[in-house]
C-alpha cells in the first residue's frame, strides 16, 4: 500500500517537472527578428528612390526635371508606406496598399533601372528614356493622386467616420421627424379648436335665431289676437288688411268654450236639460 501511494506521488511530481519543462522552452522560444531585414528595406527604398530622382534630374534639364524627380521620390515613399502597413491591414484597406503600392513599385523599379542603364551610358535605349522622362511627370502624378484617394477613402479611420456620419445622420432624421410630428399634432390640434369654435358659434347663431323667431311668432300671435278681440267691424277689417290678416278663416275657427259657458258657435238645442 505505501508502495503504491509513493508510486503516485512521483508519477505526480514527474508531471509536474515535464510541465515546467515545457513552459521553460516555450519562454525561450523566440521569433526571428525582422529588424535587419527591415534596416536592409529603407536603405533599399533610399536608393531606389536616388536613382529615380537621378533620373528625371539628368534627363529633363531645370525646374522640370526636378520636380518629375521629387514626384517619382514622393510615390517611392507611398509604395514604403503601403509596404510596411500591409501585413498590419485587413479588408479593402489592404487591398487598396497592395495594389497601389505593386503597382508604384513598379514603376520605381522600373525608373531604377532606367537611371542604371543611363549611367552605363547604353545609346541604344537614351532616347527612349529621354523621351519617357518628358511625359513622366503626368504619369506619375496621376498615379499618386489615385494612390492617395485609394488609401484615404478605404482607410480604417475614414470608414470609421463613415459609420459615425451614418449615425449622426440618423440622428439628426429622427430629430427632424419627431419635430415635424410635434408640429403637425400642434397643427392639427389649431385646426380642431378653430373648428370647433365655429361649431360653437353657429349654435349660438342657431339659438339666438331661435329665440328671435320665438319673439317674432308671439308678437305675430298677439297681433292677430288684438286685431280679432276689436268689436268695431270696420276696424278689425282696416287693420287686418293691413297686416294680411285674413279674418274669415279666424272667424271660421271654433272659439274654445271655457267651463260652465258655452261657446258662441253653440245652439241652444244642443244644450241637454
Amino acid at each position: 500500500m505505501f508502495q503504491s501511494v509513493k508510486n503516485y506521488f512521483e508519477k505526480t511530481e514527474g508531471k509536474h517537472a515535464e510541465i515546467k519543462k515545457l513552459e521553460g522552452e516555450a519562454d525561450q522560444f523566440k521569433l526571428p527578428s525582422e529588424g535587419f531585414p527591415q534596416v536592409l528595406k529603407v536603405i533599399f527604398f533610399i536608393g531606389l528612390a536616388c536613382l529615380n530622382y537621378r533620373l528625371f534630374a539628368h534627363s529633363i534639364p531645370g525646374l522640370w526635371g526636378q520636380a518629375t524627380g521629387v514626384v517619382a521620390c514622393m510615390c517611392e515613399g507611398l509604395a514604403l508606406y503601403c509596404l510596411y502597413y500591409f501585413s498590419r491591414s485587413a479588408g479593402a484597406f489592404r487591398l487598396a496598399l497592395g495594389a497601389c503600392g505593386g503597382v508604384l513599385m513598379l514603376f520605381s523599379l522600373i525608373h531604377g533601372t532606367f537611371s542604371i542603364l543611363d549611367l552605363m551610358h547604353i545609346s541604344t535605349l537614351g532616347a527612349t528614356i529621354k523621351s519617357y522622362s518628358h511625359v513622366a511627370f503626368p504619369v506619375l502624378a496621376g498615379l499618386l493622386g489615385l494612390s492617395l484617394i485609394a488609401i484615404t477613402m478605404s482607410h480604417p479611420n475614414s470608414l470609421v467616420r463613415l459609420r459615425e456620419a451614418l449615425a449622426h445622420t440618423k440622428i439628426v432624421q429622427s430629430r427632424a421627424e419627431a419635430a415635424s410630428d410635434l408640429k403637425l399634432m400642434r397643427t392639427s390640434g389649431v385646426i380642431e379648436d378653430a373648428r370647433l369654435e365655429h361649431r360653437q358659434e353657429q349654435v349660438k347663431r342657431q339659438s339666438a335665431y331661435l329665440n328671435t323667431l320665438k319673439q317674432y311668432i308671439g308678437i305675430e300671435q298677439e297681433k292677430r289676437n288684438l286685431i280679432a278681440s276689436i268689436p268695431d267691424p270696420r276696424l278689425r277689417q282696416e287693420l287686418a288688411q293691413e297686416i294680411g290678416m285674413d279674418l274669415s278663416e279666424h272667424d271660421s275657427a271654433p272659439t274654445k268654450a271655457k267651463p260652465g259657458f258655452l261657446s258662441q258657435n253653440s245652439a241652444p238645442g244642443n244644450v241637454s236639460d
